[in-house]
Formats: structure tokens, C-alpha cells, sequence
């Protein structure tokens, strides 16, 4: 954002010299920041969709792990999970309500760090960590009536599964891999 307005700046001090360049650099200058924006759009939400589907396929590896859910328990965990998105999605609530009911129904301290040098891609990343990790605990107190003691074990599961990704003891592929055989095993049971 901070481009967009250098340049819009910029756009409107050389317009402000009155000339017909002036006026041109202005128009494309309009034009350059205008698609700033756009590419930056854009960008965030290809950053936001590829961590929303690492994080759901780490949760279902998790929760499999932990509890030794199936193919059924997980399709209404993702269920009640995309309810609560559209509610945001919606603005019927706000990301620090749904914190706030996480901390008040499970006893739960969200340890919120930022650091407000990071890079966009950085910033899109923690913003979707949070909403998931809202979303996913909310998720698991109204629809499987979680406790803390579980929600604290399947989100233990899920924060030790993205510590190995981070640190490199564990990669995304392998963890695509256990998704997939979650749900070939299920396929295979019902095969039975």
C-alpha cells in the first residue's frame, strides 16, 4: 500500500505542473498505481487460499492423528468450520469476537505477536493463522462439545505437525500424503 501511495503522490505533484507531460505522466502514473493495488489484491488472496488449504490439510492430518478421526467426524468438522467463515466472511462477527469467545468458552490465551516490519505475504500469512486457528477451536467447542483439555491436545497436534513443516523435519508432501491416506482408508473400509 505503501507504493500505491508514493506513486499516487508522485502522480499528483507532476500533474500539478499544469503541461501536457505532466498530464500524460499523470494518467500513467493513475494507471501504475491502479494496478499496483490490483497485483497486490490479488497476491493476498493467492497467499490467504494456499495457507487455508495447507492448514486444512494439516487439521484433518491432525485431528486424525489425535482422536483417530474419520472421513465422517472430519467432513462435519470442515462443515461447521466453513459456517463459521461465512459468519466472517459476512462481518456478522469480527476475528477479535471469535478470539474473545475462544478465550472465554476454553479458557484459551491467544499469544498474539506482530511485527509490524513484516513483508506483505508475512502479514497475509499470521492473519490467516488466526482466523483458522478461531475458526478450528470454535469449531471443535460447538460441534463436538471440546472441552479444553481436547481442543488444547488437537491444537498441540497441529502446532507440533507446523513446527516440523517450519523446521524442515516434515514436508507439506508428506503431510499430503497422510491426508490422502486418511481418506483411502475410509474408502477402503466401506469397500469392505
Amino acid at each position: 500500500m505503501r507504493l500505491a501511495r508514493a506513486m499516487r503522490r508522485k502522480a499528483e505533484k507532476s500533474a500539478a505542473v499544469g503541461d501536457r507531460r505532466a498530464v500524460k505522466t499523470y494518467a500513467k502514473a493513475k494507471k501504475a498505481v491502479r494496478h499496483a493495488t490490483t497485483h497486490e489484491l490479488v497476491m493476498q488472496a493467492a497467499v490467504r487460499r494456499q495457507a487455508v488449504v495447507e492448514i486444512m490439510a494439516t487439521i484433518v492430518v491432525a485431528m486424525h492423528r489425535s482422536f483417530g478421526w474419520s472421513t465422517d467426524r472430519l467432513l462435519r468438522l470442515r462443515k461447521k468450520m466453513r459456517v463459521q467463515m461465512e459468519c466472517l466472511k459476512g462481518r456478522y462477527v469480527k476475528l477479535e469476537e471469535m478470539e474473545a469467545i475462544v478465550e472465554k468458552e476454553l479458557d484459551w490465551g491467544f499469544r498474539i505477536e506482530r511485527d509490524d516490519t513484516w513483508e506483505m505475504r508475512r502479514r497475509v500469512e499470521y492473519r490467516t493463522v488466526r482466523v483458522m486457528s478461531a475458526v478450528f477451536l470454535i469449531a471443535l467447542r460447538d460441534e463436538f462439545g471440546f472441552g479444553q483439555k481436547r481442543a488444547m491436545r488437537a491444537y498441540k497436534e497441529l502446532a507440533d505437525i507446523w513446527t516440523a513443516v517450519h523446521e524442515g523435519s516434515l514436508t507439506m508432501e508428506a503431510v499430503w500424503k497422510e491426508h490422502d491416506a486418511v481418506g483411502k482408508s475410509i474408502g477402503e473400509a466401506l469397500a469392505l
